[in-house]
């Protein structure tokens, strides 16, 4: 007997249709396995498709984020969209914090209508920022297909959830130039510790809050992302070495998917005390796109 599964689209961090980064979103998802949301999130194609369950234990609902080649245990704009969802279906839009599980861990999410009628959602992140090995200066101007003096420092990485290096361009226009090597990339970043690569650009390293960045992720079958949530939590462990805040909360925006014709911005903000990062949060705005029914036999 055939089972309907009710799913939308939703384009993430952006006001406008068709700008920021499609999500597919299943907000009744108990009863799927997951061979069957690995399918499904193959079949729509999207860089991440979320399934969001009730736990039986009445815990927090949970999220299961899955891009069409693998499940992520955290993923920023899949946890922002589905925080909309979940705040219009249970009244808590302009109710302050409630929690969301994710194989990360606990997330904090709050939900606001704005005054354009869009829903906007606010998301402390599950885990904190943390650092790991990176490959050197010369593989990532060849993975990029840049001179290696476009790349202004060696790279960094950082996971919050998914590990990603991090590569410092020297201009604006180097960055529109990346391209991806997938030869180079399959032989030095495919089992690198961080084989995600997320070239960016600030015109002030030091007190910039401005970021231009990109994000190739072929592993996880992402040529290109528009908008990567979890990449700026951990972008906020290399702005904490590189700009080392005072005790306070900064904020910064960063600008995606412009350089693929879906332009995101993604507010990124982080606490820091006694030198150290202790909360890291991301938001924007989601537009509505499709409603549709999956049937599964």
């Amino acid at each position: 007997m055939a089972r309907d599964y009710a799913f939308l689209t939703l384009d993430v961090f952006t006001s406008q249709p068709f700008g920021g980064n499609p999500l597919g979103v299943f907000p009744k998802a108990d009863g799927l396995d997951t061979p069957t949301m690995q399918a499904i999130a193959a079949e729509l194609n999207l860089s991440e498709t979320v399934f969001i369950t009730s736990p039986d234990d009445g815990s927090p609902p949970r999220l299961r984020i899955f891009t069409p080649k693998s499940e992520l245990p955290f993923a920023g704009h899949p946890t922002v969209g589905a925080a909309t969802v979940i705040a219009d279906r249970t009244g808590r839009i302009g109710k302050g914090e409630f929690s969301i599980g994710t194989t990360a861990g606990q997330a904090r999410a709050e939900v606001q209508r704005r005054e354009d009628g869009l829903l906007e959602a606010s998301v402390i992140a599950p885990r904190l920022p943390a650092s790991g090995p990176a490959p050197g200066s010369d593989e990532a101007a060849a993975v990029l297909g840049l001179n290696e003096d476009q790349i202004i420092a060696p790279p960094i990485a950082f996971e919050a959830g998914v590990p990603i290096t991090f590569v410092r361009l020297a201009s604006r226009e180097a960055l529109s130039k990346a391209r991806i090597d997938t030869a180079i990339w399959n032989e030095v970043f495919r089992n690198a510790w961080a084989p995600q690569v997320y070239p960016f650009f600030m015109a002030d390293w030091q007190n910039g809050r401005e970021i231009h960045a990109r994000l190739f992720a072929p592993g996880v079958g992402i040529p290109e992302d528009p908008a990567t949530g979890a990449a700026a939590v951990a972008l906020a462990g290399v702005l904490h070495e590189l700009q080392r805040p005072a005790d306070r909360t900064v904020s910064w925006l960063i600008r995606q998917g412009e350089d693929m014709g879906r332009p995101s911005r993604i507010a990124l903000s982080a606490t820091e005390e006694d030198d150290h990062l202790v909360s890291v949060s991301i938001g924007g705005p989601v537009v509505p796109m499709t409603r549709g029914t999956l049937s599964l036999s």
